[in-house]
């Protein structure tokens, strides 16, 4: 036998031997190793969630502080939509018209649900666009899509009345 095959004996032997202890010691050691980290990573988010959950708690009291502020109180987001127009048409000599059943879209893909409220307010146009400004400023009740101005004619009493269509979605 020369060296060059003795050499070439030596390296193969070795590398079957690495891969030998590779096959029966370090694979085990190293699936293990993953386990114990996968598992410590577990044990870390188990001891945080109480920690997680106070913190949730107090976020939703602050939710409930930010709706009271802004005079959502209630269940019925149309109720409470309802009945601050009405407060507000009582102080500015607004009439409502309409109030249609609200529209429900719920999005396929991400489950989103837009609702969409159509009213008809009937009065002058300054009061109109303080109580549209009321509505999107202070009552937080969604966003004002459209605001449609129509001048309309009674004639019975030949008096023209100044109409306006509203829609507000709300995202939820």
């Amino acid at each position: 036998m020369t060296q060059r095959t003795k050499n070439r004996l030596l390296i193969t032997g070795l590398l079957l031997l690495a891969y030998i202890a590779y096959q029966y010691g370090f694979s085990k050691t190293v699936a293990l190793r993953s386990e114990v980290v996968k598992l410590t990573e577990q044990k870390t988010q188990y001891q945080n969630a109480p920690a997680q959950l106070a913190a949730l708690a107090a976020k939703e009291k602050q939710l409930d502080q930010i709706l009271e502020k802004n005079n959502v109180a209630g269940n019925s987001v149309q109720n409470n939509l309802l009945a601050t127009l009405n407060r507000l048409s009582d102080s500015t000599q607004v009439r409502i018209t309409t109030f249609e059943k609200p529209h429900i879209f719920t999005e396929e893909v991400s489950k989103k649900t837009t609702t969409t409220y159509n009213f008809t307010l009937e009065g002058d146009y300054r009061s109109l666009l303080h109580i549209l400004y009321q509505l999107e400023q202070r009552y937080s009740y969604g966003n004002i899509v459209s605001a449609g101005f129509i001048k309309k004619k009674n004639y019975k009493t030949r008096k023209q009345y100044l109409q306006c269509q509203v829609l507000l979605q709300r995202l939820n």
